[in-house]
C-alpha cells in the first residue's frame, strides 16, 4: 500500500519505538551555555555534512530527557528541550547518547556532570530530520 509521510496532519509523530535522526546542539547551562555536542560538527567522513544523532526512542540509547523531549515531534519539526539533571546523564554507568565526540567537549561535559555541586541542566536544540 502507498503511504506518504508529508509534513501535514497525517505525518507520523515520534512515539516509543520510533527510530529518529536528529540534528542536535547540546549546551551546558552551568557553563554559560557552552556547546558540548553539535551534530553538524560530527564529521567522521570528512565530508563536512555532519552526522545526525540516530536512536530508537525508549530503547535506552539516549538520555531519558532527550527521549521524552522528542515525543510527538514530526519530521522537520524544531524543538528546544531543557533536560533537568534527574533526566540527564547517569555518571555511574557508560554515558548514553549524545556522547561528545571531541576531547574538549567531553571535558566540558565531565566538568559539570561529574561535579555534584554544579547544576547539570542541559539545553538541546533539536531538528527532527527523519523518523521511522
Amino acid at each position: 500500500g502507498q503511504s506518504s509521510a508529508g509534513d501535514g496532519a497525517a505525518a507520523a509523530a515520534v512515539k516509543k519505538g520510533s527510530r529518529v535522526s536528529l540534528q542536535l546542539t547540546g549546551r551546558l547551562l552551568n557553563l554559560n551555555g557552552v556547546v558540548f555536542y553539535d551534530s553538524k560538527k560530527n564529521d567522521p567522513d570528512g565530508f563536512g555534512g555532519g552526522l545526525d544523532l540516530t536512536f530508537v526512542v525508549g530503547d535506552g540509547t539516549a538520555i531519558p530527557g532527550l527521549e521524552e523531549g522528542v515525543l510527538g515531534m514530526k519530521k522537520g519539526g524544531i524543538r528546544r528541550i531543557i533536560v533537568p539533571p534527574s533526566l540527564g546523564y547517569d555518571t555511574s554507568k557508560d554515558l548514553l547518547e549524545p556522547v561528545p565526540f571531541t576531547a574538549d567537549t567531553m571535558r566540558a561535559l565531565d566538568s559539570v556532570i561529574r561535579n555534584p555541586r554544579r547544576d547539570s541542566t542541559l539545553l538541546f536544540d533539536v531538528k527532527l530530520e527523519r523518523i521511522k
